[in-house]
């Protein structure tokens, strides 16, 4: 909703052709659930009483910065593609803090709902949310400009959602498990954003501390789990000390039978912490298969000890995956994939190898990155020019890919004026 809307709406003028919408106004200190919530000075007290409002498309609810709220926010009503509902914040300060349910702090239950300008959860105990910092369950829902913290799943996109949209978020220390039991190598949980449901965009975020520590598995965590979703897209990232990046997996009970085409593109996947950048499987796994799996054009520094960067295991054919374009650097193992794995193409491989490499791929002694934090290439990086074919319109700094008729390997371009 543009500031000029805004201000329309809140002098009663309704703009030329759009249906009258709604600003709701929610302060925990000096508003009432009895007022009518239309403006600050009759603003709601709870998101209970947000909860309990029908909501229509181009409502919007706001919170009042500075301000702390305690259970759980559910928007069941549902928006439209042109005219979405969100939730906001006004005022001055911090932003709104929605945090202490038991479950799932905030809920979207309706579609094309958008969440934007609040946290979701505290790190400490009395705030934090008990399963999920934000659940999703509508369709082309939108979590923007959120920071996310303290939960076992910060962001949870349910089987039911799709075209879920997760973008320029905050995503830091959702380091609880929400399963962690001696034997049967169940544990679960400490993951940023846990996604069962299909085609979401889940691009320009920050990701970061998603681990935790693990009877089975010693540490467990991801940055973006898939488990059972098809058709994701994850993209432009920055992951730092996530145990995993993405892990993928399936079971028969999958809603709509299978898990395939997600997408991993762009993204810097580093720190000491980290241990593995993808893990997937083929069909002879309990958790398998995941078809079609695609991760090209990202940047890998793992110095952990027994890092691994790319695992393809459990009858891993070329039907299960795709290298393309990547710059791997891993301390234990920079890929590994069962015997007859032959779809890597133009990839940087840095460490040992446990897969055939292709003709166009190159195995390294220096992955040629800037930096040990910075994994942008430097001039004389075998990731330049490496490349053949422009997967994205821009890289990780947002600079054009391809424009010069070059593209390097790894989620960031070298600029022309660094040739």
């Amino acid at each position: 909703m543009t500031a000029v809307v805004v201000a329309l709406l809140l002098s009663g003028v309704t703009p030329k052709g759009q249906a009258a919408t709604r600003v709701y106004y929610v302060d925990r200190v000096a508003g009432s659930d009895s007022a009518a919530g239309t403006s600050p000075q009759t603003a709601w007290r709870t998101v209970g009483r947000v909860s309990a409002a029908a909501l229509a498309p181009g409502d919007s609810v706001l919170l009042r910065r500075g301000q702390t709220w305690s259970g759980r926010l559910t928007v069941r009503s549902s928006g439209t593609a042109t005219a979405p509902i969100s939730i906001g914040a006004y005022g001055t300060g911090e932003r709104p803090v929605l945090g202490g349910d038991p479950d799932r702090c905030v809920e979207l239950a309706g579609s094309h709902v958008r969440l934007s300008d609040v946290q979701v959860g505290t790190k400490t105990t009395t705030g934090r949310c008990g399963w999920a910092g934000v659940l999703i369950a509508g369709d082309h829902d939108r979590v923007e400009g959120v920071l996310v913290t303290g939960a076992a799943a910060g962001v949870y996109v349910a089987p039911e959602s799709e075209g879920a949209v997760i973008t320029d978020n905050d995503l830091v220390d959702n380091n609880r498990m929400s399963v962690n039991t001696p034997g049967g190598y169940d544990d679960s949980g400490a993951f940023a954003i846990l996604v069962q449901g299909d085609r979401a965009d889940i691009g320009w975020n920050r990701i970061s501390g998603s681990i935790a520590a693990s009877y089975d598995y010693g540490e467990d965590g991801a940055a973006v789990e898939v488990y059972y979703g098809s058709g994701n897209h994850v993209h432009h990232n920055v992951s730092v000390d996530n145990e995993t990046f993405t892990e993928l997996g399936t079971a028969p009970d999958d809603p709509d039978g299978v898990s395939a085409d997600n997408v991993f593109e762009y993204n810097a996947i580093l720190g000491s912490r980290t241990h593995a950048a993808l893990v997937t499987r083929g069909g002879e796994t309990d958790e398998g298969p995941v078809l079609r799996t695609v991760f090209r054009n990202n940047s890998v520094s793992l110095p952990n000890a027994a890092a691994e960067g790319v695992v393809c295991y459990g009858g891993c054919t070329d039907e299960h995956l795709e290298l393309a374009q990547n710059v791997i650097s891993a301390a234990a193992k920079a890929a590994y994939a069962d015997p007859g794995f032959t779809a890597t193409h133009h990839n940087v491989f840095h460490g040992l190898l446990q897969l055939d490499p292709g003709t166009t791929d190159v195995v390294v002694d220096d992955p040629g990155f800037t930096g040990p934090s910075n994994l942008r290439p430097r001039p004389d990086s075998p990731a330049v020019d490496l490349g053949t074919t422009a997967y994205a319109d821009v890289d990780l700094d947002g600079n054009p890919v391809g424009l010069d008729g070059r593209v390097e390997a790894g989620a960031y371009e070298l600029p022309v004026a660094r040739r």
